[in-house]
């Protein structure tokens, strides 16, 4: 991701512009107690394989390496020390280890099913899904392997967007939130609840950001998600419309394709801007940030 900077937009635009107070944590599960938490993010370029990766703390961004991987991969996820990446259209994929900012292949896959249309990774887990069917599968991502644990065939279809936090996963669609647990290789679902439309969701590990996008700006709601549980959104600001969302245990890192970039923190329903990044290759296709 060290390369230079493409034609930064204004960073006024881009910054979240904050409002409303910040509110509570709530504890996570003992999972995600006992483990460290993951400070490490990639970007990927679908077209070439390229890989940038390094560490994102506390909204700080230290570069890593630059390594390749083979090219058109669609989904790529982390979990705590853990990155898989995962080819829709054929089934092929891959894992490995991913700790302090450097991957390490550990495992090539050909067998995946095709045509997932969402994959997430929590503390320990990865759980694919498939918006026009219904169906999932869940299972461990631990030590830069993925096991298979579980195949669901009822899920809802349609929701579009879908995140997990370090032990829980929350899907959306319009009007709606639905949630449950994601550990141990194993999805619980909890709840579901009617909801002002979200967009898109990336999480740390306990808080959900929801990034609407009304067409010249995002809006911007946080919530809890810990424990299977998702708290009340609240709104807190308003930024320029980004491509991507990466992140990591306690910090995002938003990024438009132009090479423009920004990093923030996000933990305990908190949200703080940091900054923007020079230096950051342009076209990565997307981020993947563990927990």
């Amino acid at each position: 991701m060290k390369k230079s900077l493409v034609a930064a937009l204004a960073t006024a635009t881009l910054a979240i512009t904050l409002a409303a107070p910040a509110t509570p944590a709530t504890a996570a599960s003992a999972f995600c107690n006992q483990t460290t938490p993951s400070t490490s993010l990639a970007a990927y370029n679908k077209d070439t394989g390229a890989v940038g990766t390094g560490t994102l703390s506390a909204g700080h961004w230290t570069f890593g390496s630059n390594i390749n991987v083979p090219d058109g991969y669609t989904h790529g996820v982390a979990s705590r020390d853990s990155l898989l990446f995962y080819n829709a259209d054929t089934g092929a994929g891959e894992s490995g280890t991913f700790r302090n900012g450097r991957y390490t292949r550990v495992q090539t896959y050909n067998n995946f099913s095709t045509g997932w249309t969402h994959v997430v990774a929590s503390g320990d887990s990865a759980l694919f899904y498939n918006a026009d069917n219904g169906q999932g599968g869940t299972g461990t991502l631990r030590n830069g392997r993925y096991h298979h644990v579980r195949s669901y065939d009822n899920f809802s279809t349609g929701w579009d967007s879908i995140a997990a936090s370090c032990d829980t996963a929350v899907f959306t669609k319009s009007g709606e939130v639905g949630y449950g647990t994601l550990t141990g290789g194993v999805y619980q679902h909890v709840g579901v609840r009617d909801t002002e439309d979200l967009g898109t969701l990336v999480a740390t590990k306990d808080t959900v950001l929801a990034l609407e996008n009304t067409g010249s700006q995002l809006k911007y709601r946080t919530a809890r998600a810990t424990n299977g549980k998702v708290g009340g959104f609240r709104d807190i600001g308003t930024s320029g419309v980004w491509d991507e969302e990466g992140r990591t245990s306690d910090s995002l890192f938003f990024y438009k394709t132009d090479g423009t970039a920004w990093t923030s923190t996000l933990s305990g329903n908190n949200y703080a801007n940091v900054g923007s990044l020079a230096n950051v290759s342009s076209d990565w296709s997307f981020l993947a940030g563990g927990v």
